[in-house]
């Protein structure tokens, strides 16, 4: 009896904990009001991150369209690229650790054609060993570094727009 109340104790302390620190879920992105509708300009429109964008922009209230017409806003990605660089080789004059890079540069216009958000830079990384002996599970790892960083792409691209729309541009 005393255990089950001392329990019962314990879990209403760490959901008092739990709701007074201040935690909120991350809403989503609140994008300028010129973005009402987007025209995305990308040379492999069939890419994760076109793909990635065309579903996230309208969860954050923006139409995505096909082509660009007056009242679109454009935002052009004029490189999205991957690239592995070694990061250090072990004694037997191999690579033993990568890492990943994900570099793209977009800007963004109004549909008057001014700079909504001039032309930005993003570059991630995310680091990796490699073992010989585990090569399979080696590429399984670097497949779920990529799809990582495209959604976390993605996600920094929408809070950059989100930060002209909270600057009140």
């Amino acid at each position: 009896m005393i255990l089950r109340r001392l329990s019962l104790a314990v879990c209403a302390v760490a959901a008092l904990a739990l709701a007074g620190c201040g935690f909120h879920l991350r809403k989503e992105a609140n994008l300028p009001a010129s973005m009402k509708q987007v025209h995305i300009q990308i040379s492999d429109p069939s890419s994760p991150l076109a793909k990635d964008l065309a579903k996230a922009l309208p969860r954050s209230g923006t139409e995505v369209v096909d082509t660009v017409a007056p009242g679109v806003a454009v935002m052009n990605i004029s490189a999205n690229a991957f690239s592995t660089d070694v990061l250090s080789v072990g004694g037997n004059a191999r690579a033993t650790e990568y890492s990943l890079r994900y570099h793209v540069e977009f800007e963004v216009q109004d549909a008057g054609g001014t700079a909504l958000l001039p032309k930005q830079t993003i570059e991630l990384s995310r680091d990796f060993t490699f073992d010989a002996s585990q090569a399979l599970g080696v590429a399984a790892e670097v497949d779920l570094l990529t799809q990582e960083l495209q959604r976390d792409m993605t996600q920094t691209i929408l809070r950059r727009l989100e930060a002209i729309a909270n600057s009140g541009k």
